[in-house]
């Protein structure tokens, strides 16, 4: 999947919103995984600066994804 691609092609007739496809989230998903095994590396050969920043990367997208899956559970209450 080319993440340079536009994620948002998927748009209903009730919308025009482009929404992502579940197949276009599970290769995000499935790279990022790859990203971490490629920061364990990383760090096993003593690289500590690009291991420690694509940690953080990963753990901020986790912690947004987080903060929206909780906001939208808020909104469905």
């Amino acid at each position: 999947m080319d993440l340079n691609s536009d994620l948002f092609t998927v748009r209903t007739q009730e919308s025009s919103i482009h929404w992502p496809t579940a197949q276009q989230i599970q290769g995000v998903s499935a790279r990022l995984a790859r990203m971490v095994k490629a920061g364990i590396r990383f760090e096993a050969d003593g690289d500590y600066f690009n291991s420690g920043d694509l940690a953080y990367q990963i753990q901020e997208i986790i912690r947004t994804t987080a903060q929206l899956l909780k906001r939208c559970e808020r909104d469905k209450a």
